[in-house]
């Protein structure tokens, strides 16, 4: 099976602007603002989602959220098993994480080994007062007990089937696709 379109560049930005909505009005009800937290994109696509969404609550509330970027390749628990050597990409957090309000922003929710690998990662740099987890896509298929806070599409795919997001301008176009997984 070839790639598939599973959402186009409307359902993306759609997507998007619900993320940030969710994170305005929660930040709202709890008395705070939306730059009372920090949006902290895991490398690679949870970067520009983050951006992206840092973007929209921009446009819809005016605040300017602190923006952060994580590489958990090392803390992955594959890293011993891969046939590759991962690619390290800088982290950049330039605020201090202790006693902050974060937000791991990545594209897919598939297994939540990124996002505990996230956590480890993260905490290695402080002790937030809280943190939660926006992506654009959940797919329900965790196999830790990890969940979106904050998802822009809620979708159920076949378990062979793999999901990846691309963002514009890195890529080509705003777009999710699906194809048929291929196990190494």
């Amino acid at each position: 099976m070839e790639r598939e379109i599973l959402f186009d560049a409307q359902a993306v930005d759609d997507a998007i602007g619900r993320v940030a909505d969710g994170l305005i009005c929660e930040f709202r009800e709890n008395g705070g603002r939306p730059e009372d937290f920090a949006l902290v994109g895991i490398h690679k696509q949870g970067v520009p989602l983050s951006i992206r969404i840092a973007e929209a609550i921009r446009s819809k509330s005016g605040y300017e959220p602190v923006m952060g970027k994580l590489d958990i390749s090392m803390y992955r628990d594959d890293i011993g098993t891969r046939s590759n050597l991962p690619i390290i990409r800088p982290t950049e957090i330039e605020f201090d994480v202790n006693g902050s309000n974060l937000v791991l922003v990545d594209d897919i929710l598939s297994t939540g080994r990124t996002i505990r690998a996230a956590l480890d990662a993260v905490t290695d740099y402080g002790r937030p007062k809280v943190i939660r987890l926006a992506v654009l896509v959940d797919r329900h298929a965790s196999e830790f007990p990890i969940h979106s806070d904050y998802a822009g599409i809620n979708v159920r795919v076949a378990p062979d089937m793999k999901l990846m997001a691309e963002f514009t301008p890195e890529d080509p176009a705003d777009v999710v696709w699906q194809m048929k997984w291929q196990h190494k």
